[in-house]
């Protein structure tokens, strides 16, 4: 994670080339402290100051970018070590190298993916071609865009504005107004011009709103999609990597179409592009620098310093040590000494067999971030969202976890940490944990994240469960919400497999979230790969879906969801035979197509049938939290 500086005054100015005028830096200052609701007039006298002061040296450049299609290169190979590398090299690549190239002070963000930096006008695009030439030459493989544009230093604060000749504002609030009230520009204007987070719809607060630094981010990020599908767009044409695919070589055990360059006794042929990976995955562990500097050696490629760093299991020991130190977890044997998964079986051990992936991203942070006044509140905003995303993480995991005993590669017991964290950039994390414990980390995560983001405010609720708030959920606000999707499946199932479910499943998720509720979870578990061999929604029209009911009430809230957990709990605490709940599931089956009536009447026959616990359980965690008048027939 990068660490953005706060004093983004300082470095505008040094990109000014005025490092050493006082007067410049007050000026910077006085332009980025600017009022929040300034009227044609000040904006006219506020640039007439920077005209002055700066002549037509007031310019300066934005370099934005950041690897493409990411899952690609991640999970090209199944194996977890490879896996680990990459991820490594990608961090490292949008991250040391920006700072390297860019100079650490003047990047605004780095982590997640993409980057964001600020540099001397008509610096900006040699720079950001270096970065992406500097992302295909450390990964051969995975994908970059990087664009650059030059921009005022008033439209740091405001925006992107015009002037005319005599240095005046040829469009702002009046001109904005005038063609809010035409029939054919007001829904264009509106698309443009969001109404804030409050919902206000007065017309000059949406435009005070949208005219900040993050419109700039909006235009740079525009730029960042023409690029991506027009490789010649905003810059020379892109540094795209190019395999030579003979017929007669062996091919890579990995991508089964580059051309091998080594045969390892572990992971077979391997082409370039995957022994990097490899040796970077393996440098992570303790005891396995040697090995992994000695594969480099065998493709001539040297292991760049400072990459192990950027590996999860190294920051989750400082945070054993930190933040963590009192956790469960980090209070049990062979904490600190425990070694990273070899493979996903290695995870599915402490699972029951089963492992569990968790893929969330946060909800309209794009916008959010896109409406931030100033580079130091985007560098701020970033930065937080950042942390608290970390820590989610990490609280969760030290929650519900242990070190866990289980068996390497060559039979021998060993102790390491049951799970894998292959992001967490910004608001977008990714993780392999334990399948039984899956449903506990992501609740855990979820409203973890959305507290520390949301306001103090209680909240109303008027979802689908009305049970007993026992986690507290209700007692604050979202300001940012977590959607997850969530598949579980045995230890053994192809990760690219579950890569794709795992992904429509955040898509149903985001959904159902809504901007009072926060985010949404949904989730999925396999007991076998065979059971979904399409989409999860034709999976779920054929198994759920009938003529007068659907049989499953996913995506939940992190509420609804909270309480479905807690109901499962109680059904399991009560003695509730399994027995019954599986007649009960034969029964809801033939409901889909006959009603809810003769299921509704089976479920009450076999409840009072019941032992006075169960029936009570049945009736207080069941029948009393669960209920909706809007849907009747969802059950």
């Amino acid at each position: 994670m990068h660490t953005p500086s706060n004093d983004f005054h300082t470095v505008i100015a040094a990109c000014l080339d005025a490092t050493n005028r006082e007067d410049v830096i007050a000026l910077v200052q006085k332009v980025l402290g600017g009022p929040a609701q300034p009227s044609r007039q000040q904006i006219d006298a506020l640039q007439r100051e920077v005209q002055h002061l700066l002549g037509t040296d007031d310019r300066i450049d934005l370099i934005y970018g950041g690897a493409t299609k990411i899952k690609g290169y991640v999970f090209e190979s199944a194996r977890l070590p490879e896996i680990r590398g990459a991820s490594a090299l990608l961090d490292f690549a949008g991250i040391d190298e920006v700072e390297r190239l860019c100079g650490k002070e003047r990047v605004i963000y780095a982590g997640g993916g993409s980057f964001l930096a600020v540099a001397p006008a008509g610096k900006g695009s040699a720079l950001a071609a270096q970065i992406e030439r500097r992302f295909t030459a450390l990964t051969q493989t995975a994908l970059s865009v990087a664009v650059s544009q030059t921009f005022r230093l008033i439209e740091l604060r405001y925006g992107r504005v015009t002037f005319n000749s005599a240095g005046l504002l040829d469009y702002w609030i009046d001109e904005f107004l005038a063609g809010w009230r035409n029939a054919e520009l007001c829904p264009i204007l509106e698309q443009y011009y969001y109404q804030p987070p409050n919902g206000d719809h007065t017309p000059g607060v949406r435009f005070y709103y949208r005219k900040s630094f993050g419109e700039l981010v909006t235009v740079l990020a525009t730029m960042y999609n023409r690029r991506r599908d027009e490789r010649t767009t905003h810059g020379e044409a892109r540094a795209l990597p190019t395999v030579e695919r003979l017929p007669w070589v062996a091919r890579c055990a990995s991508s089964d179409h580059r051309p091998a360059v080594l045969v390892h006794d572990i992971y077979g042929s391997l082409s370039e592009a995957s022994v990097r990976k490899v040796a970077v995955g393996r440098l992570i562990k303790r005891g396995e620098q040697p090995a992994a500097n000695d594969l480099g050696k065998k493709i001539s490629w040297a292991i760049p310093d400072g990459i192990a760093a950027r590996a999860w299991s190294s920051q989750w020991q400082t945070y054993l040590q930190t933040a963590g130190k009192s956790s469960a977890y980090a209070q049990r044997a062979h904490a600190e000494t425990a070694e990273p998964a070899f493979d996903t079986h290695q995870i599915g051990a402490a699972g029951g067999g089963f492992i569990g992936l968790i893929y969330a991203d946060g909800n309209n942070v794009g916008r959010a971030m896109a409406t931030k006044r100033t580079p130091g509140d985007y560098a701020q905003f970033s930065a937080d969202l950042e942390a608290v995303a970390t820590h989610s993480v990490f609280a969760a995991l030290a929650e519900h976890l242990t070190p866990a005993e289980v068996a390497d590669e060559q039979g021998t017991q060993n102790w390491c940490h049951p799970f894998e964290i292959l992001t967490i950039g910004g608001d977008d994390l990714f993780l392999i944990v334990p399948g039984d414990k899956a449903l506990k980390i992501a609740l855990t995560i979820g409203v973890a994240f959305e507290r520390q983001l949301g306001s103090a405010e209680p909240r109303d609720h008027t979802g689908r469960y009305h049970g007993d708030d026992t986690q507290n959920l209700l007692n604050f606000t979202p300001q940012i919400g977590l959607s997850t999707g969530l598949v579980i499946a045995q230890a053994d199932a192809p990760i690219f497999f579950l890569q794709q479910l795992v992904e429509e499943l955040l898509k149903n998720a985001k959904k159902a979230a809504t901007p009072e509720q926060g985010g949404a979870i949904d989730f999925m578990v396999l007991k076998s790969i065979t059971m979904v061999i399409d989409k999860i929604s034709e999976f779920r029209r054929a198994a759920f879906e009938g003529r007068q009911c659907r049989l499953t009430a996913r995506p939940y809230t992190w509420y609804e969801f909270a309480g479905l957990l807690d109901t499962l709990r109680a059904l399991k605490q009560a003695g509730t035979p399994r027995s019954q709940l599986y007649r009960l599931r034969e029964v809801l089956l033939e409901a889909r197509d006959q009603g809810p009536q003769s299921s509704a009447l089976e479920y009450l026959y076999t409840r009072v049938r019941q032992s006075t616990v169960v029936a009570t359980a049945w009736q207080t965690h069941i029948e009393q939290p669960w209920r909706t008048g809007s849907a009747p027939n969802a059950l």
